[in-house]
């Protein structure tokens, strides 16, 4: 039995509010998963070429637009009250009910919908040709070649490290220069590379 199913039947019964708070702690994160997974969609329906990074930034920007106008602010944060309750509750289905309210005031899934509809850009990576890794952010890329250029040196050395790009072109790889123990900075040949993600296959794209 899923953490979902184990949510609902537990519904019809009287229990206490620390295993009602341990099974929707259960619930949220499957349908977490399930939703980054794409298996929270219909048939019919795709998955957006999102990140949850992107998703999580794009509801919480939608909710603040929502709060600084009136009287849609003092009415989000009513719903927001009562979603509580329902939550401590466990009222499955005033959750759901309160949640579709919320995200309409909130127009969250038109906002949902217009950053899906963006080119989705992974980050990958590089040392010279070869591939390190790709990520969904810019300094997870970062990062991992950082940590690749260190391990080449003893802890002993200290490292200067910069990355030299155009930062008005986001299309443009990234190449880390490096400075060892006061010398001159010099190129390191790892780079982190854009690379844009189709969501469906175009036979006309170059």
């Amino acid at each position: 039995m899923s953490a979902r199913d184990v949510v609902r039947s537990d519904m019809d019964a009287v229990i206490t509010d620390a295993t009602a708070e341990r099974h929707l702690d259960a619930y949220r994160a499957e349908v977490l998963a399930e939703a980054a997974e794409g298996k929270d969609t219909q048939p019919g329906e795709s998955t957006p070429a999102m990140s949850i990074r992107d998703v999580r930034t794009t509801v919480l920007v939608a909710v603040a637009c929502a709060l600084r106008e009136q009287p849609t602010g003092a009415q989000l944060l009513d719903g927001l009250s009562e979603l509580g309750e329902a939550v401590v509750c466990a009222d499955l289905g005033e959750i759901a009910a309160w949640a579709d309210a919320l995200a309409s005031l909130a127009h969250i899934d038109d906002a949902l919908g217009a950053a899906a509809e963006q080119p989705l850009v992974m980050y990958r990576a590089m040392c010279k040709t070869i591939p390190l890794g790709t990520y969904t952010t810019e300094g997870a890329a970062r990062a991992h070649a950082e940590y690749a250029l260190s391990s080449e040196y003893g802890p002993e050395r200290t490292l200067l490290r910069d990355w030299i790009g155009d930062e008005h072109g986001p299309e443009e790889l990234r190449e880390l220069v490096v400075q060892v123990d006061g010398g001159d900075a010099r190129y390191t040949g790892y780079t982190v590379v854009p690379v844009p993600v189709a969501t469906s296959f175009d036979p006309d794209a170059e």
